[in-house]
């Protein structure tokens, strides 16, 4: 997973530019004129522009060909969007369904298209698969990718590579009022390292404002799966490890089997396998001193080849109240801990038990496919549920990553 080296090619290019524009100054041992300075001015002031990569100037004509798509593309699955259950709420949120629907419209254009869904299948995937092989080969040309919001509008990514840079021209489109479209923004930058890896996926960074321009770092980072995943991958990757994560627990994140299940963050664990039970967040009350014990030990049994004893011995329980410990996730955030997990591959092992082979994909700064990749063992019964057997982190990866932190302090 190489990324493609630019750096070179564009000083090389701005070197010449900057040689061009120097060499004005002395042409037959005559300085240039006022003219000629002020000329020499604005090229200096277009090539800081460039240089700095965000913010580009948009060609008005180009600006608004993408506002106009925009505009067509919406109206193309307006019916679509009137038609679909937004809820109650002011954010308007709409369906994996609905948006698998407009896909559907719009991949009657021929172009690539994706939705903002977990594990969406791109269609017309070739389409940006060629450009992406293309550039490789510093072949210039220009692909149109649109990707479908959760809110029911889009955003419309033109990449474009002229042979030594690549650089995204991305417009945002949402519903306004009576349900007519509205261009959120239109920019264009410049992207300083991007990479199409072996895996399938196409991860970018964007050129973004640095310090001492701003005080905190920012992300340009983005990551975006060309090649579709299986569709048993896919399903199996929503059923089993999508809400998990590895950020608040670490049942992906560590190595543990039945014989070894102690470092497990059980009281971190529960909100999350509640998710994956109820298909709402944990809400809890404040009203007590911590979880019900059997309320607890219930659902993490569901999931796990555990007994309440081992739980009450290995998690943060309070015997005098009968309640496990609980606390909000709090600000342990770090860029592997936002990572996608991803089945990538389903293996049986004998005994009706499935080892899947769960990448992280983190799209946070590194742009990595694999942070980490791990052996998980899930045994699947024959009434839709399942239980965890054992993690195995492949290659060493523990030492790629942060050390965990447990959600309550663990007393001795």
């Amino acid at each position: 997973m190489e990324i493609i080296d630019m750096s070179t090619k564009r000083k090389l290019k701005k070197m010449v530019s900057v040689l061009f524009i120097l060499g004005c100054f002395f042409i037959g041992n005559t300085k240039c004129k006022g003219a000629d300075l002020e000329y020499i001015s604005q090229e200096t002031a277009n090539y800081a522009v460039q240089e700095r990569g965000y913010d580009l100037p948009v060609d008005e004509v180009v600006k608004e060909e993408a506002i106009e798509d925009c505009k067509n593309v919406m109206n193309q699955m307006k019916a679509i969007y009137q038609k679909a259950d937004k809820g109650t709420s002011s954010n308007v949120v709409v369906s994996e369904t609905v948006m698998e629907e407009m896909q559907e419209v719009l991949k009657e254009k021929n172009v690539p298209v994706i939705t903002s869904a977990p594990y969406s299948n791109m269609a017309n995937y070739s389409k940006m698969e060629e450009f992406l092989f293309r550039a490789e080969q510093d072949l210039p040309g220009d692909i149109v990718l649109y990707r479908i919001n959760r809110d029911g509008g889009i955003e419309r990514l033109k990449f474009n590579y002229d042979g030594t840079d690549m650089y995204l021209l991305a417009a945002k489109a949402v519903w306004g009022m009576n349900d007519n479209p509205s261009i959120v923004y239109v920019s264009y930058t410049r992207i300083e390292e991007w990479k199409y890896t072996e895996k399938g996926w196409f991860g970018y960074t964007l050129c973004v404002p640095k310090y001492p321009e701003v005080s905190e770092a920012v992300d340009g980072s983005s990551m975006i799966r060309i090649k579709p995943l299986s569709d048993e991958c896919r399903e199996v990757s929503k059923r089993c490890v999508y809400w998990l994560g590895y950020q608040g627990n670490n049942l992906l994140c560590s190595d543990w089997d039945r014989s070894d299940m102690e470092g497990l963050d059980y009281n971190g664990l529960y909100e999350y396998l509640y998710r994956m039970k109820y298909g709402e967040r944990y809400e809890f009350s404040g009203n007590s001193s911590g979880i019900p014990a059997e309320e607890f030990e219930n659902l993490i049994m569901e999931f796990l080849p555990i007994t309440a004893e081992q739980i009450k011995k290995w998690a943060v329980f309070d015997s005098e109240h009968q309640t496990y410990d609980w606390e909000q996730f709090g600000c342990f955030n770090y860029s592997f801990g936002t990572s996608l997990p991803e089945v990538v591959e389903i293996r049986d092992s004998g005994e009706g038990n499935n080892v899947l082979v769960v990448d992280a994909v983190c799209d946070t700064f590194i742009c990595n496919d694999a942070v980490i990749t791990s052996e998980l063992t899930v045994k699947f019964n024959d009434d839709k549920s399942f239980k965890y057997m054992g993690n195995k982190i492949l290659n060493n990866g523990t030492k790629e990553i942060p050390k965990y932190q447990y959600r309550i302090k663990r007393k001795n």
